[in-house]
């Protein structure tokens, strides 16, 4: 029985190992798409195409880091379009001879106007440090981190309607499991975006 057992375990062992890095990936994803599809019988993969994965263009946290900076600097953009509406309503309200409620009305402007400012000296401060945190990984040497594979596929939705499904899944060195995903349009934006990053970075030295 022993023997049978280690026969039957080594043949599995034997397949696992004569896979392909595509038919390991599709494994993988085909299981995770299980837990997000609508209606996962309807799964058909139709390509993929495996790459290694390296950090810190791959790297789950460096990604993070960037969009955390991307989301402040939106947020600068509106705290100055804020500074500059107050700045012209504090104009509009002031004069030499106010009334009770111009008076009133600046004074609230002007509030506005200085709670603004305050928060955009914090935020470029806070913007300045992490600017710096993802220089200093986007300039480190690339460290090999897993795989990433582009995959094509088809699927029902909720309507009954086929949709194509192009999306990157990153993997673990080992082919044990998807790290995270993200799809394809968002994925090279976000390489779009190192490019750039990368190019501000050279002109600032």
């Amino acid at each position: 029985m022993k023997r049978i057992f280690y026969v039957v375990l080594a043949a599995l062992v034997t397949v696992a190992c004569s896979q392909s890095p595509e038919q390991k990936a599709e494994t993988l994803i085909k299981e995770n798409l299980k837990k997000s599809l609508y209606k996962p019988e309807t799964y058909k993969p139709v390509e993929t195409k495996i790459d290694s994965a390296f950090a810190p263009y791959d790297d789950p946290v460096f990604l993070g880091e960037l969009a955390e900076l991307g989301k402040m600097e939106t947020e600068l953009e509106t705290l100055e379009s804020e500074v500059k509406n107050a700045k012209s309503s504090m104009s509009l309200w002031s004069g030499p001879y106010m009334s009770a409620y111009e008076r009133n009305q600046y004074q609230e402007v002007k509030e506005e106007y200085e709670e603004a400012n305050a928060k955009i000296e914090k935020l470029k401060t806070k913007g300045r440090k992490l600017y710096e945190k993802v220089a200093t990984m986007l300039q480190s040497e690339p460290k090999f981190i897993g795989y990433k594979a582009m995959h094509n596929y088809r699927a029902d939705n909720n309507a009954g309607n086929t949709l194509i499904g192009n999306t990157f899944f990153f993997i673990d060195k080992n082919f044990e499991e998807i790290t995270y995903s993200m799809e394809v349009e968002e994925y090279n934006q976000v390489q779009e975006t190192i490019r750039q990053l990368k190019e501000q970075i050279e002109e600032d030295e």
